[in-house]
């Protein structure tokens, strides 16, 4: 099935129900079926009925490879060296697919008028992929809820939560004896954060002149900040050791523009490195986030050429 099975198999135009396929269709598509191990970090294992016919056995172990591959990829989206942000940026991302996952399993159970019966192929398949559903959620918030800024529930909450279902049967999901949590595994290797922007040239002065001049062009900073102040705190050794915060009267876009055209110039100085210093907030009065630098990448901003013209001048 195209997509994710997580959701083309609920979905309402092209899911389960449309698959008219025959026995020995299903018996010919598990003759070549490569099932994959079990994902090295899980956490969770999942006791479902054994499948008792080909459809359901095949379903199954689609259902079962994308979980396992699923919970297996959260190595690649949370990186031994990630910073906070970045693995709360990853976290909510996942949380809010899982999350679109389970509405739409209760949709399409709701619409479907799929029951508890698993003789019943569909039921069973759905069944399967409820729980599997549930599980990756479980996983996430077991190996790196502390990146969660939102409530985290228990499988019996996840299931009451999403499918209105108070006696879900927790034992189907069971902490494996084996588990290998990647949490612990990170927080040994991960990297200390940079607390500094890293100029790489001796001549500071030429971009402090430069800073003027952006300045002077874009209404970079408003009143509360000097120049002075943001030159310091980007040739800091430890912004963290420094005062001022940097109080922005630019647009995002054009902050983002200027993030981008000064980071050749810099060890450090990106989105990630600007959240983590705290010291930057937006003309709205907020704390400038990486990802509003993100979402307000554009190549072409309001004094682009200009702002290009003074860049020039730290070459």
């Amino acid at each position: 099935m195209k997509g994710s099975v997580f959701s083309s198999l609920v979905s309402i135009t092209n899911g389960l129900h449309r698959d008219n396929r025959q026995k020995k269709d299903f018996k010919y598509l598990l003759s070549d079926f490569k099932l994959n191990p079990k994902a090295n970090n899980a956490v969770f294992k999942v006791n479902f009925k054994k499948p008792l016919n080909a459809k359901k056995e095949y379903y199954q172990k689609l259902i079962f490879v994308e979980t396992e591959n699923t919970v297996a990829s959260f190595s690649k989206e949370f990186p031994v060296n990630a910073t906070t942000p970045e693995n709360k940026y990853s976290y909510t991302i996942l949380l809010n697919k899982f999350d679109k996952y389970l509405n739409d399993i209760a949709t399409y159970i709701n619409k479907r008028g799929i029951t508890a019966d698993l003789n019943n192929d569909d039921n069973y398949i759905i069944n399967y992929l409820k729980v599997s559903a549930i599980r990756l959620y479980a996983e996430l918030q077991e190996q790196y809820g502390q990146f969660s800024e939102n409530t985290t529930f228990s499988i019996s909450e996840i299931a009451e939560k999403y499918f209105n279902d108070e006696t879900f049967d927790v034992n189907v999901i069971e902490k494996s004896t084996t588990k290998k949590v990647a949490t612990k595994k990170t927080s040994k290797t991960k990297a200390k954060p940079k607390t500094s922007f890293g100029y790489k040239s001796n001549d500071t002065s030429t971009l402090l002149t430069v800073l003027k001049l952006v300045n002077l062009k874009i209404d970079l900073l408003d009143n509360r900040t000097t120049v002075e102040q943001l030159h310091e705190l980007l040739l800091a050794k430890d912004f963290t050791n420094t005062e001022s915060q940097i109080y922005l009267q630019c647009e995002t876009t054009q902050f983002s523009y200027l993030v981008t055209k000064l980071k050749p110039f810099f060890i450090y100085f990106n989105p990630t490195a600007i959240e983590r210093s705290g010291k930057f907030v937006t003309k709205t009065g907020t704390l400038l986030k990486a990802n509003n630098l993100h979402k307000n990448k554009v190549h072409n901003p309001k004094e682009k050429e200009e702002i290009d013209n003074i860049i020039q001048q730290l070459q």
